[in-house]
């Protein structure tokens, strides 16, 4: 059967509170039934992802299964599956006990949470209470959060028992943030955006959000805030604000059956640049004398109400020698701001602290850091015959760190080499390598690269331009409230910029990207939700010409529960747009892609794609975005489309799409009020075009 545009689409339009509701009880994942799901287009999977637990139950249902062996033994044949393999193997040859009774019972029409506390609280021992605990985590990682919160009211143990069992499944048990204010409200402004978090909310809530720069009468809106179901909240940002400015912000809440709630309060973004210490500034040609500038023996750090100061010159180079691991090192010295320094060499990292915080790095340049690749084995480069690979070697990593800004620097040329695909994953140099969970919540994140050149070369490739750190951790990466924006980024064997990890309200934007195997890596997105909006990706290819995702996605299942939000993106590429990428083994993903360009030109069998979803997640959805690949004369999509793109008949054609092609890192096309993003929608002067990729 092959349905109209119009009845696939009816067909995927779930209800709003599914759509955005935190679940409270297992809701069973039903087949859509599907067998062509795009207009014309490829053809694709048509089972909507489906949680292994999920899958026992349907299996239970399906074959009357009634005895306990026999749950059991579904359990370890979805172990055994190429699917479901990588998420079981958590669970002990001891555990299918329990695993059996928690799908018997929820077979019986129980829910979740209540089967379980009822299995854990009448358990033997607490080794038993954590198989029952554990094994529910596992059989169900998109309901994770809410079951950890609940058992957190409702099991009376001690929360590090609870934790220690949670965080061995992958669930986050520690705070991403400092706590709220007495009106549940929790803002974290950058220079040029602000996060607003609303707490104590049900997932059926809509939040309103408003914002105007202080003593001004008229209100702006704001993108809805984002139900995040890790954390239970509502979450999103502001963007283009102007820096060092008072901004009021109204969170106008509705929640069904209750009366509006309104919040107000008052930020100030950051400024362009921090406040100095005038008894802490230092000329470099004073302090350094050679070999590694250590920072921590020289006592050198500022304090919350003034920076330390290290400003460079054109005589003065930081060149430090063979044996040299770092050119800077702070220790975990803080309030440091960095000025006008070039380093040339370092043998692993060429600015280098632990658990440091509110450093500054502005007008730099970074070249030759990394070790020597002295041996060659296979592609892949070692410094000594008997050592480990070279990898992670970066010119900028605070490890445990945050308040971190990065700005107007050139990054080029290392000395280190990264490998292609064609020997294993890339290993090698990063131009910034982000570890930014800092001990201290309140430092966490807040992570800022703008305005920056970051680039190899076409025949000495970096790994990642930018790389995180425990990027399958909830608290890896940029972890919370990190801006990445205005950079020029190009010439890797992997991504342009993996911000994989936590990706609470991580901004991606306004970045020119070329010359890698894959544009933004957004796999897995642990808590969520990020951003990646308006930015230029094209030219893919690593050292062999060899492309596959511009952004790509995954790991829902294996690494849950965060949502993308993928906006007003510029992409010409030949192979790939918007790919689903394993992660663990799961390639599933859950995303909201709206009013994004995308063209591709070739068109084979795994190339060509502008979306290449085969799980199609029924959360996720595709608005008013403009597909083209340019070999097949028509889209090529494999999704679950929810809204086409409005102007179609009239801009859906083989010369517009060449045209847009080849026109540069900005296009405008018209502007629909029905599909404007509060906030995110940039429109021209008299505002009738819309503005994808790079603005000015």
């Amino acid at each position: 059967m092959r349905l109209s545009p119009q009845s696939v689409y009816a067909s995927l339009s779930l209800p709003q509170n599914l759509r955005t509701s935190r679940p409270s009880h297992f809701i069973k994942v039903l087949a859509l039934g599907l067998s062509c799901l795009t207009v014309h287009f490829a053809q694709a999977a048509s089972v909507a992802t489906a949680q292994p637990g999920s899958v026992a139950l349907e299996k239970i249902a399906a074959q009357g299964v009634s005895d306990l062996q026999s749950a059991e033994a579904l359990v370890e044949d979805l172990a055994a599956s190429k699917r479901y393999g990588r998420m079981l193997n958590l669970l002990k040859q001891d555990y299918n006990d329990e695993s059996g009774e928690i799908l018997m019972m929820m077979s019986r029409g129980e829910s979740l949470e209540n089967a379980t506390l009822q299995l854990a609280k009448k358990a033997g021992s607490e080794t038993a209470m954590g198989h029952v605990v554990k094994s529910a985590f596992i059989l169900f990682p998109l309901n994770q959060a809410d079951l950890y919160h609940y058992l957190q009211q409702h099991l009376g143990i001690r929360d590090t028992l609870l934790n220690k069992w949670a965080e061995n499944s992958g669930v986050l048990t520690e705070p991403t943030m400092p706590a709220p204010d007495n009106n549940g409200l929790f803002i974290q402004p950058l220079i040029e955006s602000a996060s607003i978090s609303v707490f104590d909310v049900t997932a059926d809530t809509r939040a309103e959000l408003l914002y105007r720069r202080s003593g001004a009468e008229q209100w702006q809106k704001g993108r809805d805030l984002s139900f995040e179901p890790v954390n239970g909240i509502l979450t999103g940002p502001v963007v283009y604000l102007e820096a060092g400015t008072a901004y009021d912000v109204k969170v106008v809440l509705h929640a069904p059956q209750q009366p509006v709630r309104k919040i107000e309060s008052r930020f100030t973004t950051r400024a362009d640049k921090p406040v100095i210490d005038p008894d802490k500034v230092y000329k470099l040609s004073d302090i350094y004398k050679g070999g590694m500038l250590d920072l921590e023996a020289l006592g050198i750090e500022g304090s919350k109400d003034g920076y330390a100061k290290i400003v460079g010159d054109a005589g003065t180079v930081i060149a430090p020698d063979d044996t040299d691991k770092y050119a800077i090192f702070t220790g975990d010295n803080s309030y440091i701001y960095f000025e006008n320094i070039t380093i040339e060499g370092a043998r692993v990292h060429a600015i280098y602290g632990e658990k440091s915080h509110d450093i500054w790095i502005n007008q730099c340049d970074i070249s030759g850091w990394g070790r020597a690749p002295n041996v060659m084995k296979k592609g892949i480069a070692y410094e000594m015959e008997d050592a480990g690979p070279i990898n992670y070697d970066s010119a900028i990593y605070f490890r445990q760190s945050g308040v971190i800004t990065v700005e107007n620097c050139h990054v080029h040329d290392p000395r280190a080499i990264a490998n292609d695909w064609s020997y294993g994953h890339p290993k090698g140099p990063n131009a910034f390598l982000a570890h930014a969970n800092h001990p201290n919540p309140q430092f966490k994140g807040q992570v800022i690269v703008r305005n920056n050149h970051f680039t190899g070369t076409a025949d000495h490739r970096l790994n990642d331009v930018i790389e995180g750190r425990k990027n399958a951790e909830p608290l890896g990466g940029f972890v919370r409230d990190s801006a990445i924006y205005n950079n020029v980024l190009a010439y890797s064997n992997d991504d342009a910029i993996e911000v994989d990890g936590g990706q609470q309200n991580v901004l991606v934007y306004n970045n020119d990207i070329s010359h890698t195997y894959s544009g933004i890596s957004i796999t897995p997105v642990r808590v969520g939700p990020g951003f990646v909006f308006n930015n230029y990706i094209h030219d893919l290819g690593d050292l062999r010409g060899k492309q596959w995702a511009s952004i790509k996605m995954g790991g829902l299942l294996t690494s849950p529960l965060g949502q993308s939000i993928i906006l007003h993106n510029l992409i010409t590429t030949k192979r790939n747009g918007l790919t689903a990428s394993r992660f663990k083994d799961d390639n599933t993903f859950w995303t909201q892609v709206q009013n994004n360009v995308v063209i591709n030109q070739k068109d084979a069998n795994r190339s060509g794609f502008a979306v290449f979803d085969p799980q199609g997640y029924p959360r996720s959805e595709y608005i008013n975005n403009y597909f083209y690949n340019l070999s097949a004369g028509k889209p090529k999509i494999q999704a679950n489309i929810t809204v086409p793109y409005e102007f179609d008949e009239a801009k859906l054609n083989q010369q517009i799409a060449e045209a847009l092609f080849i026109k540069g890192k900005t296009v405008l096309l018209p502007n629909s009020d029905k599909y404007r993003i509060n906030n995110f929608t940039r429109l021209n002067e008299d505002g009738t075009q819309a503005i994808y990729g790079i603005i000015e």
